[in-house]
């Protein structure tokens, strides 16, 4: 059975590792009565966000990267964090549709509130004691899966709020998003260049999936490279998400100005 573990490959890997996980069944479902209930009214294009946030949902805990995250790999365990805090929520928020209006509403007040539940979706749950939890309890595991996906979707609520009145102004939005950014940065600064002790459960992973072989010797991850590799995806990928928020808003921006610089031209050639 040991050289049938020490064996394994990449291709077996993928393959073997799927699981049925509830929080992925419960999103799967979810996003089939949205999207019936969304081709019902008359709202199918509300419908491809749905399913692209369950599905990525599915990656995130069902797949091989939910099986890696649990004990084996830090990169892994960095991944699923980054799916569920800053891609399923604002797929979500867009898949029930955005409300057209001008200007910001009573988001503004919830800004500082909103910042900092987000950023302490990635900072609360990398402090050492936690991290570890989530990587040997079970029970700790899916708290912190349904905490990220909250505290994420708390964050993108000022930027993607269905209602326009929820909304924050482009302009603040923009600097909302950089300074998420900046932060989530700043630990990936932190963790690529430390020691591995953020999570040090990752140091010598219990091998009950056989699998350790595989990622240590023809993956080449050692414990030291996949913390830098954690660090870099917080690092260079998740600023890609922010970046991409920020060009959403100044589009909008954008748009906005040249309806309120179209309407009273419209409205002097109608007269």
């Amino acid at each position: 059975m040991n050289g049938a573990m020490t064996a394994m490959t990449t291709s077996q890997l993928l393959l073997s590792t799927w699981r049925w996980d509830p929080l992925a069944i419960l999103a799967c479902l979810a996003a089939i009565g949205v999207y019936v209930g969304a081709t019902r009214a008359k709202l199918s294009p509300r419908a491809p966000y749905l399913t692209a946030a369950a599905a990525v949902v599915v990656l995130a805990v069902a797949s091989p990267v939910g099986a890696l995250s649990d004990g084996y790999l830090f990169s892994a365990h960095m991944l699923q964090h980054l799916l569920l805090v800053l891609i399923v929520p604002p797929l979500v928020l867009l898949g029930l549709g955005q409300e057209r209006a001008e200007g910001a509403g009573r988001g503004e007040r919830w800004i500082a509130p909103a910042w900092l539940v987000g950023v302490s979706a990635m900072w609360l749950w990398h402090a050492p004691t936690l991290c570890n939890a989530a990587s040997q309890s079970a029970v700790v595991h899916r708290v912190q899966e349904a905490s990220l996906l909250a505290m994420g979707t708390v964050y993108w609520w000022p930027i993607l709020a269905p209602r326009a009145e929820s909304r924050i102004a482009p302009a603040k939005g923009m600097v909302y998003l950089f300074t998420g950014c900046v932060a989530c940065t700043i630990l990936g600064v932190v963790v690529t260049f430390s020691p591995v002790e953020v999570c040090s459960v990752y140091l010598h992973p219990t091998d009950t999936l056989g699998v350790l072989p595989l990622l240590r010797g023809s993956w080449g991850l050692t414990a030291d490279r996949d913390q830098q590799l954690g660090g870099l995806l917080m690092w260079v990928p998740a600023c890609l998400v922010y970046a991409g928020g920020i060009l959403g808003l100044l589009a909008r921006w954008y748009k906005a100005d040249g309806q309120r610089t179209d309407g009273p031209l419209v409205a002097q050639e109608r007269a």
